[in-house]
């Protein structure tokens, strides 16, 4: 199955909820560029919680562009809050899966994104301090 999300450049927003280590619900909203270069794809985004005093989660990935004979490629990230993270992404059908652990070892988590069509993915995922929960979301991207 043909991907277009990451494969293919362009924008594309979020939108949905955001729970927190409590599972306290809160509305998110996200946008996300996709960039292809010569030796790298760079995913470069943000979330943004819709609250009283909103509050935004930065991300700026630099991706091994993947070859015809894989399906999977590696992934770092420099996120403001939690550090360097190295993950990647594996190719499954109709779905592409992420996971991460932060190089320090004490954040980790995983995304999955199933695609709907060319323009739409549910995306789902959580991340992890430890053995505790840090948060989790449901959104949905649509290309813009």
């Amino acid at each position: 199955m043909k991907h277009s999300y990451i494969f293919e450049e362009g924008n594309w927003k979020a939108e949905g909820l955001y729970f927190d280590h409590e599972n306290n619900k809160v509305e998110v909203y996200g946008k996300t560029t996709i960039q292809h270069l010569k030796d790298e794809w760079v995913l470069d985004g943000f979330m943004e919680l819709k609250t009283e005093n909103p509050e935004r989660f930065f991300n700026k990935y630099s991706i091994k562009p993947i070859s015809d004979k894989k399906d999977y490629t590696e992934w770092t990230s420099e996120n403001p809050a939690l550090g360097k993270l190295i993950g990647k992404f594996m190719i499954i059908g109709d779905t592409i899966l992420s996971s991460y652990i932060s190089e320090n070892g004490i954040y980790s988590g995983t995304e999955c994104l199933y695609k709907i069509d060319e323009t739409k993915y549910l995306n789902r995922g959580f991340a992890f301090n430890g053995e505790n929960k840090l948060s989790s979301w449901e959104v949905t991207l649509e290309r813009i």
